[in-house]
């Protein structure tokens, strides 16, 4: 995924992986026989370097488009126990987040496109998983399963959202570049401040 033009492409298949799996293999290739290309082995190895290098260069850009597609159909997990809030005489904690910005006005407007429908549905798992979740809590014999697709930890690969509310591409827009500590200065406090957003994500609290 190359970051030099300012027209991306995201919402399209991670092909960056498949120039990867090519590159790795042919550098494999020249590792160990390096007969196969008509060369020596020195030759064999110091070929296969670069090579190799640009497999994990194309795999990074590749998982970037990947980790992108699945912060559409999930939200992030931010929690933070009450005496790991920073505190400062300075500014006020309000969470993490990043700054909004044009590029991340065309992401969102792109995934607004009917052809980006597919992108923003959960898959099948994840939904058999709902269902399960939903429909199977009081079955006898089956309950145990509703159970544990209903946990909310980190082994469990089709956990609910988080119970925070919001749209997940909200956040993944910002993904490529990151989120970071947001503070308010403390002086601005004395102002006024319009504070928008869906219930249940703390407005009340900032307040």
């Amino acid at each position: 995924m190359s970051q030099r033009y300012p027209v991306e492409a995201l919402l399209r298949p991670p092909v960056e992986l498949w120039s990867a799996a090519v590159a790795m293999a042919v550098a494999a290739t020249l590792a160990v026989s390096p007969g196969m290309f008509l060369v020596g082995q020195a030759v064999g190895h110091i070929g296969a370097v670069p090579l190799m290098l640009l497999a994990l260069l194309r795999a990074r850009q590749g998982w970037a488009i990947v980790r992108y597609h699945r912060g559409l159909t999930r939200l992030p997990r931010y929690a933070l126990a009450s005496r790991k809030i920073p505190v400062s005489r300075r500014g006020l904690f309000l969470g993490r987040g990043f700054a909004w910005g044009q590029m991340h006005v065309q992401r969102l407007r792109d995934l607004r496109r009917r052809d980006a429908r597919p992108y923003l549905i959960p898959g099948r798992l994840f939904r058999a998983a709902r269902y399960i979740e939903t429909h199977w809590e009081r079955r006898w014999g089956l309950s145990w399963l509703a159970f544990l697709v209903s946990r909310d930890v980190w082994w469990n690969p089709v956990r609910p959202e988080p119970a925070v509310g919001g749209r997940p591409e909200l956040h993944a827009v910002g993904m490529p570049e990151g989120e970071h500590d947001v503070y308010m200065p403390l002086a601005e406090r004395v102002g006024h401040t319009l504070v928008l957003g869906t219930t249940r994500v703390g407005k009340t609290r900032l307040a």
